[in-house]
């Protein structure tokens, strides 16, 4: 009974820290005294060279509670000649926020500026409320932070950096980011080449939450109305013409049913779930020529609209249990078959898009006749 208490009581302990610690880290206001602008023109100058980089850190509570393993948090750094960027990640907790910084020679001071982005409450109050403090010690690289938790609940200990590196000719605008180029329409199961287990890389489930958590699909417009009556739908399409969808009943492979979802602005379409006399999923039909493109699950749609890609991924029972990812690119009203991917281990459970071109995957694997969860992510620019 006691061991149980003390486990409650640690895991509210976390709960308060990862959410609730909005105090901590206040850094007092400047003093009168103060010349007016002086400390942002001092937060504003680069950074020297050395602190360039990505920084990471990860603190699990495994270590002194069981069955926590699922319990931890990812923390990063993003450090260039202009901006600086934290990221905290994992067990109920995401968000990213821009610092400003005060440097002095091998300190490296972080202040809270503004949100980027929050799935949780960030814990800071107010501009300039302390992040971090980075120091550089015979060429390691540790962190001390109000915010960041050791394994033993302590706040503001020393901990290790990892440091990876930047390329500083990376640019932010679309043009210049990672595009997936790899075509091979001619997909076919069982094809080594096309194996999704070369391109899988296992990552951490504090990963995976987070970018489930940061990605949104696009969203359907369930507003957007079409003329149906007695099993037919009514599709009009901009050349004028109509396309006209009939349920049919018949106990061959001429079933179908389709049931209206709605209107995809973002690609011009209209969607609809399809049932069929073998087969179920999601078709969606072109608004300006009524082509139809029949998926397995609902299209998981990439974050960059102006440089477009969808998957379709599922995992199917014929005979034996198979997983599959197929690669679309997208362009307006239009969907291009790239690639597909297959494998008899891994089977797709939840997908989402960490970036543009790389996919989080929740799946299960089968190991010693039970399947076990794990978590990938897969870089389809690197696909060939």
């Amino acid at each position: 009974m006691h061991d149980n208490m003390n486990k409650r009581w640690i895991l509210i302990t976390l709960c308060a820290i990862l959410s609730g610690c909005t105090s901590l880290g206040k850094q007092s206001p400047a003093s009168d005294a103060q010349s007016p602008g002086s400390e942002t023109e001092q937060l504003e100058q680069s950074i020297s060279q050395h602190w360039i980089g990505r920084y990471s850190l990860y603190i699990s509570t495994e270590t002194i509670m069981e069955d926590a393993s699922n319990i931890g948090v990812s923390y990063n750094f993003e450090i260039r000649d202009s901006t600086v960027s934290f990221t905290a990640a994992g067990y109920q907790i995401f968000f990213e926020c821009e610092c400003s910084w005060k440097e002095d020679r091998d300190q490296l001071i972080l202040f809270y500026k503004k949100a980027i982005e929050a799935v949780t409450p960030i814990p800071f109050q107010n501009v300039n409320d302390t992040v971090a403090l980075i120091t550089c010690e015979q060429g390691k690289y540790y962190v001390q932070s109000p915010i960041i938790t050791d394994a033993e609940w302590g706040i503001n200990k020393k901990m290790l950096l990892e440091k990876g590196s930047i390329d500083i000719s990376e640019e932010d605008d679309n043009d210049c980011m990672p595009k997936i180029t790899y075509w091979h329409e001619n997909f076919e199961y069982g094809d080594e080449d096309d194996c999704l287990d070369r391109w899988a890389i296992a990552i951490d489930e504090a990963d995976f939450l987070a970018a489930l958590a940061k990605y949104q699909n696009q969203q359907i417009d369930s507003t957007v109305q079409i003329p149906a009556s007695k099993g037919k739908y009514s599709i009009p399409l901009e050349n004028g013409d109509t396309k006209v969808l009939f349920d049919s009943y018949e106990q061959s492979d001429d079933y179908c049913k389709y049931h209206y979802k709605g209107y995809l602005a973002q690609i011009n379409c209209y969607v609809f779930e399809y049932e069929g006399f073998e087969w179920e999923g999601v078709s969606y039909f072109s608004k300006a020529n009524g082509e139809e493109y029949w998926f397995r699950n609902e299209g998981l749609f990439s974050p960059n609209s102006n440089n477009c890609y969808c998957v379709d991924a599922c995992t199917e029972f014929e005979g034996e249990r198979a997983g599959f990812i197929k690669v679309y690119q997208v362009s307006y009203d239009e969907f291009q078959f790239m690639f597909g991917l297959w494998s008899d281990k891994i089977f797709p459970q939840t997908v989402c898009w960490q970036d543009n071109t790389t996919l989080y995957m929740k799946a299960l694997r089968e190991e010693n006749g039970a399947d076990q969860t794990y978590y990938y992510k897969i870089s389809l620019d690197q696909v060939r």
